[in-house]
C-alpha cells in the first residue's frame, strides 16, 4: 500500500476507517472454511459433555482418587525437577515414565517391551495421528472397523488415508471381508479385547488371521487398547502385540482412563527405529507433554499406588456393569441384546426394530448415542451405546430407570414391535 494512506498508518499505528479506500469499507463475508475441514468438523462423536449424565459419561470416575497422595508426589516432582520444570521436555517422554510403563504393560498386560521403545503422547488419539503421518502415503488404504471409534476415523482421514470400512460380528472385525474389499491396505485399527462400541472381542482365530494378512502384505496393525485394564472376569486377554512375531503390530494405551481426564497421558509402544522419526513428527504438533505431570506420574508408577487404585477402580467399574446389567434385564425380556464380554466402562444394546431403538433414543430424559453414529457403512441394525463409567450410584440408577421407562413408552405408542 502506498500514498497517502501508508502515511497515515505509518504515522499513527492505527489507519482510520475513513480513509480507506472503498473496496476496503465494503462488508465482506470472511473466506469459507474447505469442504474437507468442514466434513471433519461434523463429526462430532468426539465430543465430550460438561458433565456425566446418562449415559453419555465415559470418562473414568475420580469419586474415589487418592488426591492427597497425588498432590503430595507432585511437589516431590517440583522439587526434582527444578527449573527443569519449566522447559522444554524430550518429546519422546521422560526416561522415568517410559520404563515405568514399561514395568507396568510387563506386570499387569504381559506385553515384554524395553523402554526405548515407548513414547508418550498427550493422548492416543495424538499417538494414532503421529504413527499415521509416519507411515502412511496419502491415499493408502487402512482397515477400520465399522462401527469404530470415531477418533480414529478422523485421525486417518486427517492424514489423508483412504478408510476401508470392515464390519464387526460377534467375534470382532471381520479379517476375511478386509481382505476382500482392500487386501493391500497399508494399515488395519483395531479395539481387540473390548471393540469399540459393540464390546465384543476379537477371537484368537480373527487374532491369527490378522497378523497373517499383516505379514504377507507388509502391513501394519495399530493395536488400540484403550480400556485393557478394565476386564471384570477372567484372565485378561492376552494382547495382540504378545502374539505377533514379526514387529507388525503398534500398541496404543492411555493412562487417562484409568486415572483422570484432564491427565492428558498416554502411550504407543513400537519398533525402536520408529522413536526418533515419531518424536521428530510430535515437535511438530505440540512438542512435548510436560515434565511435572509425566514425573508426577512416573512416581504414582513407581510407589505401586496405580496398581493399588487399577485394583479399587476394577472393582469400582464391574459393580456399575453388574447394576447397569441387572436393571437392563427387564429389556432383555423384550427382545434387546448385548455383549457379554465382561469389559470396558459402556455396553451396547441392540434390539430388531430400528424404528423402536431410535424412538428410544429420541426420549427427552436422558441423553443416548446411537450404534449408527459410529458407522461408515449403513447397516441394517440398530442399537444403543450406554456409557457408564463416570455415574455415580445415583445417577446410574436413574439412567436405568429412565431406559426402561423409555423402553416401555416407545413399545406402547407401536404395538407391533414383536417382544
Amino acid at each position: 500500500m502506498r500514498g497517502p494512506v501508508a502515511a497515515t498508518i505509518y504515522l499513527t499505528g492505527l489507519p482510520s476507517f475513513e480513509i480507506l479506500p472503498e473496496i476496503f469499507r465494503r462488508k465482506r463475508h470472511s473466506p469459507a472454511a474447505s469442504r474437507r475441514g468442514l466434513d471433519l468438523a461434523a463429526n462430532s462423536t468426539c465430543l465430550e459433555p460438561a458433565t456425566p449424565r446418562p449415559f453419555i459419561a465415559g470418562t473414568a470416575d475420580t469419586s474415589d482418587f487418592p488426591w492427597k497422595t497425588w498432590q503430595r508426589l507432585q511437589a516431590r516432582a517440583a522439587r526434582e525437577l527444578g527449573h527443569m520444570a519449566m522447559d522444554f521436555a524430550d518429546p519422546r517422554g521422560l526416561p522415568t515414565l517410559r520404563a515405568a510403563i514399561a514395568r507396568y504393560l510387563a506386570q499387569l498386560r504381559g506385553i515384554r517391551c524395553e523402554p526405548g521403545q515407548v513414547i508418550v503422547f498427550n493422548s492416543a488419539q495424538q499417538a494414532l495421528q503421529a504413527l499415521a503421518v509416519l507411515l502412511l502415503e496419502r491415499g493408502d488404504a487402512v482397515w477400520i472397523e465399522d462401527p469404530g471409534y470415531p477418533g480414529a476415523r478422523a485421525a486417518f482421514e486427517l492424514a489423508g488415508a483412504a478408510l476401508t470400512p470392515v464390519p464387526v460380528d460377534d467375534q470382532g472385525l471381520q479379517v476375511e471381508i478386509g481382505v476382500r474389499r482392500s487386501p493391500r491396505a497399508r494399515m488395519a485399527h483395531v479395539t481387540p479385547p473390548h471393540q469399540y462400541p459393540t464390546g465384543v472381542a476379537l477371537s484368537l482365530e480373527r487374532c491369527i488371521a490378522l497378523l497373517d494378512w499383516a505379514a504377507q502384505n507388509d502391513s501394519w496393525v495399530v493395536e488400540d487398547d484403550y480400556d485393557g485394564e478394565f476386564r471384570y472376569a477372567g484372565q485378561p486377554l492376552t494382547a495382540l502385540y504378545s502374539l505377533d512375531p514379526q514387529a507388525r503390530v503398534l500398541y496404543l494405551g492411555t493412562l487417562s482412563k484409568a486415572m483422570f481426564v484432564s491427565l492428558r497421558l498416554a502411550y504407543a509402544v513400537v519398533p525402536e527405529r520408529l522413536i526418533e522419526p515419531l518424536a521428530t513428527i510430535r515437535t511438530q504438533l505440540d512438542g512435548f507433554s510436560p515434565a511435572q505431570s509425566q514425573m508426577t506420574m512416573s512416581l504414582f508408577m513407581e510407589e505401586g499406588h496405580f496398581a493399588a487404585h487399577l485394583r479399587h477402580m476394577r472393582a469400582v467399574y464391574g459393580a456399575k456393569r453388574s447394576a447397569l446389567v441387572e436393571g437392563l434385564a427387564p429389556l432383555a425380556a423384550r427382545g434387546w441384546t448385548w455383549s457379554n464380554n465382561p469389559a470396558g466402562l459402556h455396553l451396547l444394546v441392540r434390539h430388531p426394530a430400528v424404528r423402536y431403538v431410535r424412538a428410544v433414543a429420541a426420549d427427552r430424559s436422558f441423553d443416548l448415542a446411537l450404534v449408527s453414529a459410529y458407522r461408515i457403512a449403513s447397516a441394517p441394525d440398530e442399537g444403543l451405546f450406554l456409557r457408564f463409567g463416570g455415574l455415580g450410584p445415583a445417577g446410574l440408577q436413574s439412567g436405568i430407570a429412565a431406559l426402561a421407562a423409555a423402553a416401555r413408552k416407545a413399545k406402547a405408542r407401536n404395538s407391533s414391535i414383536s417382544s
